[in-house]
């Protein structure tokens, strides 16, 4: 049986926000293909890039709150929510209380629109973990042995009488707790989750390289000549002249290095091959680097 949550008034907001910032993206973006290349497209450039994180997680909070239900079945409470699954094996939980639990932890702006859908802590130091709309007193409360849940199910009597009346037929199949991700972006979100610090410092250098690979570039491109000597024979004479916008090869390589070795590098860190990922994400830093000293070889 299927129970929505309770719908949160703030959806709306997130929705309204994501909306907004869209619409901001969109401008930049006509602005960036109408404008010459310049330092000002750059600064224009990065600013886009770095709102779309931001965009990104705003979507993911606000379809969370859209999507949040909660399925129960004489095997498990399954919480669904933004393509992702968990299931709570009913004779895990040990009781079904009221929000009398108290949460130590806050909601920050980061969690927003969905401030309460996150990680807690109790004062017995059990984990906390909310999957709810609605704030923690108003909850309702699944004890396990490590762990509380909290759920904020439309029609909560029914859902504690419903859970009750599976858990007396007894699980027809042993439901894990720890389950294998079943979609795309629960496989994501998980390989996310568990990158440590050399992983996540060296995807960032490799973004880093990359805006100043076209940072370099774009800054400099108004004052460079019309047509640039890629290449010099045995003589020392021009062998190869190009028009200056050939030198943006350079910098997409960085790109479509950093791109292709971080998607091959996250497939090999999703399979416990770490030393692999490492070299792949090092070697895509090592392009750029290479790619941004030839670039300032050529232009004069």
């Amino acid at each position: 049986m299927v129970f929505r949550a309770i719908p949160a008034n703030s959806r709306w907001a997130g929705l309204f926000f994501c909306l907004a910032i869209g619409l901001f993206d969109l401008l930049l973006l006509l602005i960036l293909l109408l404008r010459p290349i310049d330092w000002t497209k750059f600064v224009l450039s990065v600013l886009l890039l770095g709102t779309l994180p931001l965009l990104i997680h705003l979507i993911y909070r606000t379809w969370s709150l859209f999507s949040l239900e909660y399925w129960v079945d004489r095997n498990a409470v399954t919480i669904s929510w933004a393509g992702i699954r968990q299931a709570i094996p009913l004779y895990r939980i040990e009781r079904i209380i009221y929000g009398k639990v108290t949460d130590l932890g806050q909601p920050t702006l980061w969690h927003w629109p969905a401030s309460h859908l996150r990680n807690g802590q109790t004062l017995s130091m059990k984990a906390l973990r909310l999957y709810a709309t609605r704030p923690l007193n108003e909850c309702i409360l699944l004890e396990l042995e490590e762990s509380v849940i909290a759920l904020s199910p439309e029609e909560g009597e029914r859902f504690i009488e419903i859970v009750q009346e599976r858990y007396a037929l007894g699980p027809a199949i042993d439901v894990s707790d720890v389950q294998r991700p079943d979609s795309l972006i629960q496989r994501g979100w998980h390989a996310l989750a568990e990158l440590d610090i050399v992983s996540v410092s060296l995807l960032f250098i490799g973004i880093v390289g990359v805006i100043i690979l076209f940072g370099t570039l774009m800054i400099r491109f108004p004052n460079l000549p019309g047509d640039l000597v890629m290449r010099y024979n045995a003589e020392g004479l021009p062998e190869m002249i190009r028009n200056k916008a050939w030198l943006f090869l350079l910098p997409t390589i960085g790109l479509m290095s950093w791109m292709i070795n971080g998607i091959w590098g996250g497939w090999m860190a999703s399979r416990d091959q770490m030393v692999g990922a490492y070299m792949l994400w090092g070697g895509a830093v090592i392009v750029q680097a290479v790619s941004l000293l030839a670039l300032i070889a050529l232009m004069p």
